[in-house]
């Protein structure tokens, strides 16, 4: 089984490369933003109206949409 980056990749690329924004799913949670980088494998710096910054571990993201 590939593992949670390899899984979201294509939409972090897209939501970068496109400015198109993603929701997050964390913990019954969900956090929307365009993706500024990716920070390794291990997490991704989105930003959002509210927020200029937030970092996301991507093991602790559950699901991910694509506006």
């Amino acid at each position: 089984m590939e593992n949670k980056f390899e899984t979201f990749k294509e939409l972090f690329e897209t939501s970068q490369n496109e400015k198109r924004g993603l929701t997050f799913y964390l913990n019954g949670q969900t956090v929307a933003g365009i993706v500024t980088k990716t920070i390794g494998t291990e997490a991704v710096e989105v930003r959002n109206q509210m927020f200029s910054r937030i970092i996301l571990i991507i093991d602790e993201i559950d699901g991910i949409a694509i506006s």
